[in-house]
């Protein structure tokens, strides 16, 4: 069993919940952290439908994307579908947790997952909504420990510049230390000056990883008291944006079909102003928003689930094309990505992990 507070601490290492939005409603809406779960269920929406499937899989924590309650409720009675949804999952003790415009801005989220499916290359950001502080952290090692203490760092990311990994300097001094009654040294004795081979070992690390880089590099250094320093760097270099945009060149009716297919969509609604795309833009969810953004990128096309009547005027007017997936048929592949995200977490743990097999459009063709 691992509680709420484990499993909502794992997904916001890919999903911060610092990327929402102020007027969206990330995080644990319904629960305890501290309760046991040994069961989960992913969905897109929390519909009575989706709490009902909850009840009959065992699952005590249900991760959705869109958030059960988006705006402040003034009571919670049963004779509402939200009413009763917070009701029964209280009843029978289902937490309920909302990723939404965090997972929306993550690079391990929607827009680049969707980005990645249709081979889009030289991605960058639509519309940033936060840039990523750098610090420089330098630590002291032992020789024989140097490559212990590069990995660790760099496997939790640290010395990453652009598409270079294992970015780091080092360069071989003395040091020097005295250990203190009570003391229990790697090296020397209490109360004598030790002096030992060292080396300066240093790297950049993105705001983002700093904590599990320090947490990893204590951990593989030998010492009992690590020497180490952090610098914050000037640098802005990364960035987490709403949507994004690349490069790819293909016919428009070419990228209408391996839409539908990929996604396994039986209609999409599209206005086309050009035969060919180079530059394409993605916005899961709702893009109205983003088409003067997406425009002002250089994009020929954005994909999208909604913009409405007058968003495909205003694409228009900027002679770009505008294909609409439908809001909820571009955000379902939220399930795939948290449930590929627990691959190595759920066999630690032996959680189980469903995908809600519950589709929450509910429009059709007719």
């Amino acid at each position: 069993m691992v509680s709420v507070q484990e499993i909502i601490s794992f997904i916001e290492t890919y999903f911060p919940k610092k990327l929402s939005y102020e007027w969206d409603n990330c995080g644990l809406q319904v629960g305890s952290y501290s309760d046991k779960v040994d069961s989960v269920l992913i969905c897109v929406d929390v519909t009575e439908e989706v709490l009902k499937e909850a009840i009959l899989l065992g699952a005590k924590l249900i991760i959705s994307h869109h958030p059960l309650i988006f705006q402040g409720i003034k009571s919670i009675k049963d004779d509402t579908p939200e009413g009763r949804i917070i009701i029964d999952a209280i009843k029978n003790g289902i937490n309920i947790y909302s990723a939404h415009t965090s997972a929306d801005v993550s690079k391990h989220g929607i827009n680049h997952w969707l980005a990645n499916l249709i081979g889009l290359e030289n991605i960058e950001g639509l519309s940033i909504k936060q840039k990523n502080g750098y610090y420089k952290v330098v630590v002291y090692v032992p020789l024989d420990y140097v490559q212990n203490v590069l990995e660790a760092m760099a496997n939790e990311g640290a010395g990453f510049v652009g598409k270079y990994s294992h970015c780091f300097f080092a360069v071989e001094g003395e040091g020097s230390f005295k250990p203190q009654e009570g003391a229990k040294p790697f090296l020397g004795q209490v109360g004598r000056l030790e002096k030992v081979q060292e080396v300066r070992l240093e790297s950049i690390v993105s705001e983002d990883k700093l904590k599990n880089v320090i947490k990893s590099m204590l951990k593989a250094h030998p010492y009992e008291e690590v020497a180490y320093d952090i610098y914050r760097l000037e640098n802005e270099i990364s960035y987490e944006s709403l949507g994004v945009v690349g490069e790819r060149e293909v016919l428009a009716k070419e990228l209408i079909l391996e839409l539908k297919k990929k996604l396994n969509l039986d209609f999409v609604k599209a206005s086309i102003q050009k035969d060919v795309f180079k530059k394409i833009a993605i916005v899961s969810g709702s893009g109205k928003d983003l088409i003067k953004d997406a425009y002002f990128k250089g994009a020929d096309c954005l994909i999208t689930g909604e913009v409405g009547y007058h968003g495909i005027l205003l694409a228009k007017s900027l002679s770009m094309s505008i294909i609409e997936l439908g809001h909820y048929e571009s955000e379902k592949v939220f399930v795939d990505i948290v449930y590929n995200l627990f691959e190595d977490f759920k066999k630690k743990d032996e959680l189980k992990i469903h995908k809600s097999k519950i589709k929450t459009s509910f429009t059709n063709i007719y």
